[in-house]
């Protein structure tokens, strides 16, 4: 489960440049990552690793949430830039609505621990400076009520922000 939150965290790096060196954006990354995600996930079918991640051993699966401190506009181009660098297969990827908010997004598999999963992150302004992340990964072929468990809390965590 281990290389597993390890791909999570390559989708991660995706929105977060790591070369910041910018020490109150590298502050505010910090502050971002600590602060509760308001999102709905099956603890039957899930346990939570951390306030904002949750898993499954079997089958492997995830869902995590995290705010990240990036515009929107920024966003969506460090994902055009790097949908074919990332070390996952994307079958596909770019922008939609979902409950009445654009969203980035981008549907794709990776292999970790000999296992291929399926993979959604969502991406989504919080604040002309913020974005939110939801990530779901799940075992492929595994049985359909945890994808439907990860749509769903994806789904919970895709709505305005007081």
């Amino acid at each position: 489960m281990k290389k597993i939150l390890l791909v999570t965290a390559l989708f991660i790096g995706l929105f977060v440049n790591a070369q910041e060196t910018d020490a109150e954006k590298q502050a505010r990354a910090l502050e971002l990552m600590s602060k509760k995600v308001d999102i709905k996930v099956n603890e039957e079918l899930f346990m939570a690793v951390t306030q904002n991640t949750y898993i499954s051993e079997s089958p492997k699966a995830v869902v995590m949430g995290m705010y990240v401190p990036e515009t929107y506009e920024a966003a969506k181009e460090k994902l055009k830039a790097n949908t074919a660098a990332q070390q996952f297969e994307v079958a596909s990827s770019g922008e939609k609505e979902i409950n009445g908010i654009n969203v980035l997004y981008m549907y794709g598999t990776s292999e970790a621990e000999g296992v291929t999963l399926d993979n959604k992150i969502y991406c989504f302004e919080i604040n002309k400076d913020t974005c939110l992340m939801l990530i779901g990964m799940l075992e492929v072929g595994a049985d359909k009520k945890y994808s439907d468990a990860i749509d769903a809390a994806l789904n919970s965590g895709i709505k305005k922000q007081d």
